[in-house]
């Protein structure tokens, strides 16, 4: 299998990285009262600090990314965005869904970047960070009933030989085929840098990950760091 960012989203956005981390052998069922734990302190954190959502650097390089390929970031914020300004307001949880989720929010959440996961069994042989032709097809999380089309010219997420999108907007929303649930095996965890020290801040949370997926869900872990430099990474089921 093969994970990729295309040549041009590299050109048009020549600091970002994507920290790559394949997991196998996942066990993602049960409860876990450390990641519990884990999550409430990210929360309770995250509100103690009071992030502005407009200024922070780290949220600002996405807003202006957003902007540049046409989506405006008030009306669909990168999910990362949406998830801390959720846990600033007073009194704010967020569920335990299972354990790759919750590592997923915990990092998101306390190191200010996106996290994003996707089942590899039910994605394709080749996943690709690119623009949006407009003819691919996205199923939303909240709505699988529904059946939509992206933007053309909007950056996704895809399996490049179906065209099923697995995030639209580049990580604005997850798609419903390929969500994480208990059952799910093999999975490619995608972390997105930008702006400054976009690589340094993409790896570490990247290896927190991998040794939170071994410790919590006995996986197995390969990790990589896509750039212009090295554009994919090719990887065993």
């Amino acid at each position: 299998m093969e994970v990729r960012v295309a040549e041009k989203v590299f050109q048009n956005f020549p600091l970002f990285r994507r920290g790559i981390v394949v997991a196998s052998g996942l066990q993602n069922k049960g409860g876990s009262q450390e990641l519990e734990k884990l999550l409430q302190e990210a929360i309770e954190s995250t509100y103690r600090r009071a992030l502005d959502l407009k200024a922070d650097p780290r949220i600002a390089a996405w807003n202006e990314a957003h902007r540049q390929f046409g989506s405006n970031p008030n009306k669909f914020p990168p999910a990362h965005v949406a998830l801390i300004k959720r846990v600033q307001k007073p009194g704010a949880h967020l569920p335990f869904v299972n354990k790759i989720v919750s590592i997923m929010n915990i990092n998101s959440v306390g190191d200010v970047i996106p996290v994003g996961g996707d089942d590899v069994e039910r994605a394709g042989k080749c996943l690709e960070l690119c623009y949006a032709s407009g003819q691919e097809t996205f199923v939303p999380l909240d709505s699988p009933e529904t059946t939509e089309h992206p933007t053309p010219g909007e950056i996704i997420y895809a399996a490049a030989d179906s065209g099923k999108v697995m995030c639209r907007r580049w990580n604005w929303r997850n798609g419903y085929e390929t969500r994480i649930t208990e059952e799910t095996q093999v999975m490619v965890m995608n972390i997105d840098g930008l702006g400054e020290e976009s690589e340094s801040r993409a790896a570490g949370t990247r290896d927190r990950v991998a040794a939170m997926l071994e410790k919590f869900c006995g996986a197995r872990t390969v990790t990589a760091m896509l750039s212009p430099a090295q554009p994919s990474f090719r990887f065993e089921m």
